[in-house]
């Protein structure tokens, strides 16, 4: 005699396991979704911190332009021109440093980088071998 229930049996175990395996999936693709999305709001935030700084750099170097002395810019005389410095702030972090050398009727950007302000600190935590036995 043969029964009839062996055949369904291993269909509905291979339905259960197929459910739980887009369940888990689901869940996975949620997740990655929302990690996702955090970084491009970071993303976004931080380019927005940066261009905000950038056009205030632009203003201060317009102003340098016209004659004006805006606050927090060092000017020094050099045999090609007047060579101004001064720094804006990105964010807590990261400043925007910036170095134009002034001539008659016009400018030259020496240096226009971001630069790292915020502490560092090595981490020691990770054991590392040394070369001895």
């Amino acid at each position: 005699m043969r029964r009839g229930g062996s055949v369904s049996g291993a269909v509905s175990m291979v339905m259960i396991f197929c459910v739980l395996c887009l369940a888990v999936f689901s869940v996975l693709t949620l997740a990655t979704a929302v990690r996702e999305r955090t970084l491009s709001n970071l993303s976004a935030e931080s380019a927005a911190n940066y261009y905000q700084a950038d056009t205030q750099a632009t203003k201060t170097v317009a102003a340098l332009l016209r004659g004006e002395a805006p606050d927090g810019v060092t000017v020094r005389d050099e045999p090609e021109g007047r060579l101004a410095a001064f720094t804006v702030d990105i964010n807590e972090q990261q400043k925007l440093d910036v170095e134009v050398l002034l001539r008659d009727g016009g400018c030259e950007v020496r240096r226009w980088a971001t630069i790292y302000t915020g502490d560092w600190q090595t981490d020691e935590s990770i054991d590392i071998w040394n070369g001895d036995f």
